[in-house]
């Protein structure tokens, strides 16, 4: 399993719209489930952090193989979750959207090591 870290620089005053985006994901898992299998990942874990200047989230991504997730989105089969994603996205993201966090070392449960 692959992990991957995202830097999601947020607009000011996002947290609640993050904890709600999330909320809704728990009540209706089924949709971003969905989606996220047809793309070839899904979100493991969610953080939130503030500095002085910025607020950022965090998703920490695990897929079996990141070389093969889908990269067009026009070939995904929509769910209810994606409007609500989308909206979400366009107001609480910051102009300079993410940053890929580089990965030196994943490890499971068993603590055997995947070299990145």
């Amino acid at each position: 399993m692959e992990s991957k870290l995202l830097k999601i620089t947020m607009n000011s005053g996002s947290k609640d719209k993050v904890k709600a985006l999330l909320n809704y994901m728990k009540s209706n898992i089924e949709f971003p489930k969905d989606e996220m299998k047809q793309k070839g990942y899904y979100w493991d874990s969610v953080f939130y952090d503030t500095d002085k200047n910025n607020e950022y989230m965090y998703i920490l991504l695990k897929s079996e193989d990141f070389s093969k997730i889908m990269m067009d989105e026009s070939e995904l089969d929509e769910t209810p979750f994606r409007k609500v994603y989308e909206i979400f996205r366009l107001e609480c993201w910051a102009p300079e959207h993410y940053k890929d966090i580089e990965v030196l070392s994943c490890f499971n449960c068993k603590m055997e090591f995947s070299e990145q």
